[in-house]
């Protein structure tokens, strides 16, 4: 795939990171909107024309917003996780008190 503009590139880590993040890929989903945030910071400071920079500034702000977003449901899935492995910590002495089963003969 040929991306000759910055914005076609952005757009496409964009899907990237969204897809990441629909496999709850987050680590991967939030370091690639990351980059599509500093990027556009980086042409939003060299940019001088105002439609540009409007463009711009619109990117950037879907840009925090899915990155708000992403960070917000990884946040709940790392919460989740933790909640079922505590739940597992505290039912283990409960599970070692159990009888082993009787084996098949």
């Amino acid at each position: 795939m040929d991306l000759r503009s910055d914005e076609e590139r952005w757009a496409v880590w964009m899907v990237q990171a969204h897809r990441f993040a629909k496999r709850e890929n987050f680590t991967d989903a939030m370091a690639r909107t990351k980059l599509v945030r500093d990027a556009v910071q980086e042409a939003l400071a060299g940019a001088t024309d105002a439609k540009q920079r409007a463009r711009l500034e619109r990117r950037l702000a879907r840009a925090d917003e899915q990155f708000a977003s992403m960070k917000s449901r990884h946040e709940a899935w790392r919460s989740a996780i933790a909640t079922r492995r505590q739940n597992t910590i505290d039912q283990a002495a409960e599970e070692m008190a159990r009888p082993l089963p009787a084996p098949v003969d």
